[in-house]
């Protein structure tokens, strides 16, 4: 499986890249009113508008982050925005090294896997933004 692992807040995340159009420095976004806080705005990418979600408030990380790029997905026919600290590397990793957690545990989490001696936990995209769905309903 190949993923791109990411950091927020010195902690690392790895998501598929079968979902990853693109991944672009951080740029200035509009406000939406009235959007939940996770909602950091809208930005105009090459003429396509883009929800812009802040992943270090949906996971309830420290916010003191400097967020420095920008991984754009596809999601059912739409383009979001994570922003994210600094994207690391992309990579192969065997699916038989990822040590699957109890549903249970955390929703958000498919599972986890050590890389270059540091954990990453390996994010559920899908269900991340179920969740954001549904808060925002």
């Amino acid at each position: 499986m190949q993923v791109i692992v990411f950091s927020l807040n010195e902690k690392l995340f790895a998501i598929p890249t079968n979902k990853i159009i693109e991944i672009t420095k951080s740029m200035d976004s509009i406000k939406v009113p009235n959007a939940p806080e996770f909602i950091e705005g809208l930005i105009n990418l090459r003429g396509n508008v883009v929800t812009l979600l802040n992943l270090g408030k949906i996971l309830s990380i420290d916010d003191n982050i400097c967020y420095n790029n920008i991984i754009i997905l596809n999601y059912e026919e739409d383009m979001l925005g994570l922003l994210v600290d600094e994207v690391e590397q992309v990579m192969e990793i065997d699916e038989q090294d990822i040590q699957v957690l109890k549903k249970e545990e955390n929703q958000n989490i498919v599972g986890i896997v050590e890389i270059n001696g540091k954990i990453v936990d390996i994010l559920d995209i899908e269900k991340l933004i179920e969740q954001i769905e549904d808060k925002v309903k």
